[in-house]
């Protein structure tokens, strides 16, 4: 059988056990039945679905508290465990708290946006509307995201002819803002029609790079116009305020992108076709009538034996119409050519061959890049069989050997002359590390103040410690030893 504890004892020994043994801790949890007493302390439970335990927040802490907490707040508590002696408790003494998850991120989210906004980056006035018929639109989003095919799909099918340049980025983790930003940054203007930025759904954590300040002011500085599609419907970031147009998903943002499809453009084509062979069949129709008419009065005239400049002016007629009518049709067959020309451009068997014709300068750029590459590894190889070669090693030490046999009494000189130096310099430091040392200083009349476990605390934690109405148990180390006392709490 061992010693018998008294109840005070054994709580202490308990407190130290909870202090020493489990030490600074990070808690999550939900707050319950928040109160600030009179002397400026916080206390609380923290609670899951399955326990709770007790907090205290001593009033240094509690004044700097940045954020105004409340029960049913959802936290990560900084602090320490340990036991309330007089009463057997079991509790948390907390120094820090702050928001947890999605709370916290929420809170920051609110924060940029009012700052933000206060600048004016979010105002309509300042957003540009988005070109009728893009030519080349770029893309920045992962390159191999569920994003990027989504969009390349919906634009070439809307578009078949369309171009499509890609900035691949990484879209979440901590590079992404980044990566992010100096994508937006890097376009010039002139290079797209249009610029969209875009990724799949997620979490407000999962979409943070796209809540960046930086990436914020380089969308608000893009000189194209620019088509946030971040996440689903429910997801908004800062890049969807700022942005030129905020689409609901990724698609959503490449048929913005897209006002007019090919085959509405096709008819386009078809109508104003029908209404140019409307107008030519219309005038040729009004055009035969008046001949008909000039006919028959011609005709009559002859009949009544009317001047033969009735018959001169006729035939003067039928030989300008020919000329007039083409003069009449020759912009409409001008047209007519260029829409020709456009559809035949649009062609897929034009993009094929376009797309080939990349393919062959990237295949051949890849077999300069591989030929500089092998040749540099040649070099390199040539370097180290060099360097490998004994005599290009051994040539050194020789020459030093030749110089020791040549002149040994010198060369053992200047080596004892180093010597000396090297002694000089380490007893210097030695000199200076014992001037230095704890020891020495203690020697002065200093005293170290510290725990049984050799922590040695701040005033603030001493503060603390003597708080909980608790001795604390302090060791006072000297010169000539140390001194065991029991600090108690001030009455």
């Amino acid at each position: 059988m061992g010693s018998v504890l008294s109840v005070s004892s054994l709580n202490e020994l308990a407190r130290q056990v909870l202090e020493t043994g489990i030490g600074r801790v990070q808690v999550t949890g939900e707050i319950r039945g928040w109160t600030r007493a009179a002397s400026g302390h916080v206390y609380f439970q923290l609670k899951d679905d399955r326990a709770e335990v007790r907090c205290a927040l001593f009033r240094p802490h509690a004044q700097r508290l940045r954020t105004q907490f409340e029960s049913g707040d959802a936290v990560i508590v900084h602090g320490t465990v340990s036991l309330y002696a007089p009463r057997g408790d079991f509790q948390l003494i907390a120094t820090h708290l702050e928001p947890a998850g999605d709370g916290r991120l929420a809170a920051l989210f609110e924060a940029l946006k009012k700052k933000l906004a206060a600048e004016g980056l979010f105002d309509a006035a300042r957003k540009r509307p988005l070109p009728a018929w893009p030519k080349h639109i770029g893309v920045i989003t992962s390159a191999a995201g569920a994003a990027l095919h989504d969009v390349e799909v919906t634009l070439l099918r809307r578009l078949p002819w369309l171009r499509i340049s890609l900035w691949p980025v990484a879209v979440q983790g901590e590079s992404a803002a980044a990566e992010l930003t100096a994508a937006v940054a890097s376009v010039t203007a002139g290079q797209v029609d249009v610029l969209l930025l875009v990724r799949g759904g997620g979490s407000m954590s999962d979409l943070w790079a796209f809540n960046d300040e930086a990436l914020v002011r380089a969308i608000a500085a893009c000189p194209v116009p620019v088509i946030s599609g971040v996440g689903h419907e429910i997801d908004f970031t800062l890049s969807d305020f700022v942005a030129d147009v905020r689409a609901a998903t990724p698609t959503a943002a490449a048929e913005l992108a897209t006002p007019i499809t090919a085959l509405e453009l096709r008819a386009r084509t078809d109508a104003v076709l029908a209404r140019l062979h409307q107008r030519f069949d219309a005038r040729f129709a009004g055009l035969s009538q008046r001949v008909d008419e000039l006919t028959l009065r011609l005709q009559r005239g002859l009949r009544h034996g009317l001047a033969p400049a009735a018959a001169r002016r006729l035939a003067s007629a039928q030989a300008r119409l020919p000329i007039a009518l083409g003069k009449r049709l020759a912009p409409y067959r001008q047209r007519l050519a260029q829409w020709e020309r456009r559809l035949l451009q649009a062609h897929p068997r034009q993009r094929l061959a376009a797309q080939r014709q990349r393919q062959d300068a990237l295949r051949a750029q890849l077999d300069r890049a591989m030929s500089r590459q092998l040749a540099a590894c040649r070099q390199q190889e040539t370097r180290l069989t060099m360097r490998l070669d004994p005599r290009h090693w051994l040539s050194p030490w020789q020459a030093t050997a030749r110089r020791l046999e040549e002149s040994p009494s010198r060369l053992l000189r200047q080596l004892l002359q180093l010597v000396a130096e090297r002694r000089q310099r380490v007893a210097a430091r030695a000199a200076m590390l014992d001037a230095l040392s704890p020891t020495r200083v203690l020697e002065r009349g200093y005293s170290v103040v510290q725990r049984p476990d050799g922590h040695i605390p701040n005033a603030a934690e001493l503060a603390e410690a003597l708080d909980t109405a608790a001795p604390v148990t302090l060791s006072l180390r000297f010169a000539d030893g140390s001194v065991t006392i029991d600090a108690l709490p001030p009455s």
